[in-house]
């Protein structure tokens, strides 16, 4: 899964960076929110479809889906988005003129017709690009079918039946292949047949143009005009009446691929985005509509009819007659939904517009069924209504109150059963999710089911498998926009009445969906997360100092709870530390430096309230204070110390290394005044009370001070104390490098409370640097002695031999003798003090347990006396013991009291055997 998320990251991260942040402004509606939301995530899945990526990251048919998800969801919120900006343009009902500006006038009053024409819209651009694409271009009916009947009519020719056979003949009438098939040459049928097949096909996408350029290119230009009957009149050209299309989007680069998504794939009730259909429209296209609904009716009742399957379906297509349409659309699911929506969409359409003729047109006025609206006289109320009950389908007879709840239930009934057994595993999985988001745009509530579906994927895995990353990318990124959605669902009152009663609905809709899914997608996130900062922490230098990790990862967590958010961004700071077991220098350790700094600086920057949270909780998952469980270390001699025993020193460096670059962008921050309200009350939040009124910070200055004593120090302090215990010698190699850093300057600066603690610690790992420097000078002595020739005698005792006192060797005791003194008199002053060892200032702060703080303390006051002792021990000296060392100790006002009884046992018991030392003297003496 690294590798996965490593190359998809740099892909986000590259799709992602140039998507500016923050969406649209505040006026823009929640529809037109929600699409901005969604373009950053739907430019990240078009990247990775197009972009070779590891299969373990996603196959290329997942990556398909994932890409036609967010098309779906961009092709709803984009319509819904066209019709707010028309009504914040202005737009107002006029009485009817035309039938574009009738069109443009339902489209805007009517949310099901929009839904219907962009769920049809995405069905019309899947199956132009998806991948069956080159399966569907390679079916016997490509580019080039000359349909004119040109064998025909050379035969005819040659027969000499006709001197002009192009005139006058009946057999090559338009439905000459109809009536007399037999005269037709078989050749001539089957390029008529393919010819019907690319025709089909060009209306399924939703290529008008393409459809007609077809038609003329392959000799039958009549059927051109056929195609042009469907076009609503419209003055002047259909482009040039502005209420035939919707307000233009502003200019961006996702904008273009929308707007060309909605003119390459289009129908006759969207004439308003087609620059130049070849005419101003049909004013007589209702009964054209009829004329094409009753010639499939016609075939359709014929036990056998020569009209091929295609071209059925082509008289169904325009006149919204399901039944024709429906047998030549039966391939997939997507298909069979295209062809019942579309029916679903010309019914709905004939309906609005026959229900709003009533309102918005003159009684005598008949759009569509003649020019101007003036019906041809000899028509009867008996014929429009038959007419009305053909073109309305199954919505005849609805009332105009009713249509969008019958609506909304045929699509119930359309959508869901029709996912079945003619999609592989991944794709079937993926239609039963955006079946899922077709239903919930008319209840929206039903977008918890999503959510839940998106849930499943993550536990159970996809069709069985395992999930993908990319899959988890999905999941997360589509609870992130739904939240994100969510929080700007409420719309003031005066967007409202801005935007109108759909505008309201539109709120409404999103207020619904909020209510039933809550706001909580901590879980989904999380497995997207996980996957990021496992990526991001493996090659650290190139995905968080070169690349875009550290923000991809906040875009992501931005989504969570503020825990959750807080906790995430804490284990990908703790992954980022070094495993080595050794203290980093150079190089290595300026980066890391770097790389933290980062971390922190973009966190403060998108998260500044739980800036102060992040480094609470980065100590207490290195501290495993929160694991309540978890047994501490129990230490020969020391017993339990106030460690938990998962604690690791490579967690306790890395969160030092965090502590000191966090202090550096605090005082950044605080220089530049940025964020800091923002900030103190998140540092109040993690204090658990608001700060006195008195105490609250009036000058940068001010905010910095504190930030040093009320967290940064007493944190560091907290960390340094448990890695001391649990491992002097690192905490030693550490040291010159905290003491060199801002922090600890900036403590011995400012005076700070919490200095006294680092005093206390940096005083006991001199104690043990001058053990060190002591057992070094002893291992010294040894070697000495070791190399010393001696002498036998009959007994076995070994004799002193010559040279004991040479040069070498008495420069080795000197040392030694001085290293004792050194360590003696370093400890000698604080065992005399008042003070106890590491006892907190007043009011200072701490996330350590009282029990906790208590027994490290112990641990480090029984080691100071352990290390005073090994003096001793080594040096066989256990008069100097006694008269020095547990004098010091009973007079000291607090050893005794900071020790366990454990660990007075156990110094009683070394201390009880620790040899005497012989001097020279008395060894001669001896022989």
């Amino acid at each position: 899964p690294t590798c996965d998320a490593d190359a998809a990251m740099s892909a986000d991260a590259a799709a992602s960076s140039s998507v500016p942040k923050g969406g649209c402004s505040y006026s823009a509606g929640p529809s037109e929110r929600a699409l901005a939301a969604l373009k950053p995530f739907a430019r990240i899945a078009w990247e990775e479809c197009r972009e070779p990526l590891p299969e373990s990251a996603g196959p290329a048919r997942t990556r398909w889906e994932i890409h036609s998800t967010w098309t779906l969801l961009l092709c709803l919120h984009h319509a819904e988005a066209e019709a707010e900006r028309c009504m914040r343009a202005g737009w107002q009902p006029q009485e009817w003129r035309t039938e574009a500006q009738a069109l443009r006038h339902i489209f805007l009053e009517n949310r099901s017709l929009r839904m219907l024409g962009a769920v049809l819209r995405w069905l019309r651009w899947a199956h132009s690009w998806g991948p069956e694409c080159s399966q569907r271009e390679d079916d016997g009916c490509g580019a080039g079918a000359d349909a004119s009947y040109e064998r025909t009519r050379r035969t005819l020719q040659l027969e000499g039946s006709l001197s002009e056979p192009l005139q006058g003949a009946p057999t090559l009438h338009p439905d000459g292949p109809l009536q007399q098939p037999g005269r037709f040459d078989e050749a001539d049928l089957v390029d008529e047949v393919r010819l019907m097949r690319r025709l089909l096909r060009a209306l399924r996408r939703g290529d008008l143009r393409g459809a007609m350029q077809i038609c003329s290119d392959g000799g039958q230009p009549w059927r051109v005009a056929l195609l042009q009957g469907m076009f609503p009149y419209a003055e002047g050209s259909a482009s040039a009446e502005a209420e035939a299309g919707y307000a233009a989007m502003d200019d961006d680069d996702d904008e273009d691929v929308l707007a060309a998504v909605k003119e390459e794939h289009t129908d006759w009730s969207e004439i308003g985005t087609l620059e130049h259909p070849g005419c101003n429209g049909n004013p007589w296209r209702r009964i054209w509509k009829e004329q094409c609904w009753d010639t499939a009716q016609r075939h359709l009742q014929r036990s056998s009819t020569p009209m091929s399957l295609q071209e059925l379906a082509i008289s169904g297509f325009c006149s919204g007659h399901q039944d024709a349409l429906l047998p030549a659309c039966s391939g997939s699911w997507a298909d069979r939904l295209w062809a019942e929506l579309h029916c679903m969409k010309e019914w709905l359409v004939e309906s609005l517009l026959d229900e709003g003729r009533a309102k918005w047109c003159p009684s005598d006025v008949f759009l569509g069924e003649g020019d101007c609206g003036c019906p041809d006289p000899s028509e009867t109320p008996e014929t429009r209504s038959a007419r009305r009950d053909k073109l309305c389908g199954a919505l005849r007879g609805t009332r105009g109150t009713d249509l969008d709840a019958v609506v909304a239930r045929e699509v119930q009934r359309i959508v869901v059963p029709r996912v079945s057994e003619d999609l592989n595993e991944v794709a079937s999985s993926f239609a039963a999710l955006q079946a899922t988001i077709v239903c919930s745009a008319w209840e929206p509530e039903r977008g918890d089911e999503v959510i839940t579906m998106l849930r499943n994927w993550l536990g159970e895995g996809v069709s069985g498998s395992p999930c993908p990353f990319v899959v988890k990318q999905f999941a997360s990124h589509f609870a992130i926009w739904q939240k994100e959605s969510l929080e700007q669902c409420d719309v003031s009152k005066d967007e409202l009445n801005a935007g109108g009663a759909d505008a309201a609905a539109s709120a409404g809709n999103l207020e619904a969906l909020r209510s039933k899914t809550g706001r909580d997608v901590d879980d989904i996130v999380r497995e997207l997360v996980g996957d990021l900062v496992a990526a991001a922490s493996g090659a650290w230098q190139k995905q968080c100092i070169e690349g875009h990790a550290v923000e991809l990862i906040a875009e992501h967590v931005s989504a969570m709870t503020a825990a959750s958010r807080v906790a995430a961004f804490a284990s990908l700071l703790l992954q980022m530390g070094s495993r080595s077991g050794e203290v980093e220098c150079g190089t290595a350790l300026e980066l890391r430096l770097e790389a933290l700094k980062r971390c922190i600086w973009v966190f403060w920057d998108r998260f500044p309230e739980d800036t102060f949270a992040l480094l609470a909780v980065l100590v207490r998952k290195a501290l495993c204070l929160d694991a309540s469980s978890a047994e501490e270390v129990d230490l020969p001699s020391l017993g339990l110390c106030g460690i938990r025993k998962a604690v690791t020193t490579s967690d306790l460096s890395l969160v030092l290394l965090s502590i000191m670059m966090f202090w550096v962008v605090a005082r950044d921050r605080a220089e530049a005044g940025e964020f800091l309200e923002e900030a103190l009350r998140g540092l109040e939040s993690v204090l658990g009370s608001s700060l006195p009124e008195g105490e609250r910070p009036e000058s940068t200055d001010d905010f910095a001070r504190l930030v040093l004593d009320a967290i940064a120090l007493p944190l560091f302090a907290d960390t340094l104390l448990t890695l001391t215990v649990q491992d002097p010698t690192y905490a030693l190699g550490m040291l010159p490098l905290l003491q060199s850093s801002a922090l600890w300057s900036d403590a011995i600066s400012c005076k700070s409370p919490g200095l006294q603690t680092l005093t206390e610690i940096e005083w006991f790992l001199g104690l043990c640097r001058r053990q060190s420097e002591w057992s070094q000078a002893g291992d010294i002595v040894s070697a000495c002695r070791q190399s010393q020739p001696v002498s036998g005698c009959g007994s076995g005792m070994r004799l002193l031999g010559p040279g004991w006192h040479d040069a070498r060797a008495s420069q080795a005791e000197l040392e030694r003798s001085a290293a004792r003194d050194s360590l003696l008199d370093w400890a000698r002053p604080r065992l005399a003090q008042d003070r106890p060892l590491l006892e907190p200032p007043l009011r200072a702060h701490t996330t350590l347990p009282e029990q906790q703080w208590q027994r490290l303390c112990g641990a480090v006051a029984c080691r100071s006396l352990f290390v005073l002792l090994s003096v001793f021990e080594g040096e066989r000296d256990f008069d100097g013991a006694m008269n020095d060392l547990v004098v010091a100790v009973a007079q000291s006002p607090w050893m005794l009291r900071r020790l366990e009884p454990h660990h007075a046992r156990a110094f009683l018991s070394r201390l009880a055997v620790v040899p005497m030392r012989l001097e020279d003297e008395h060894l001669c003496a001896a022989f």
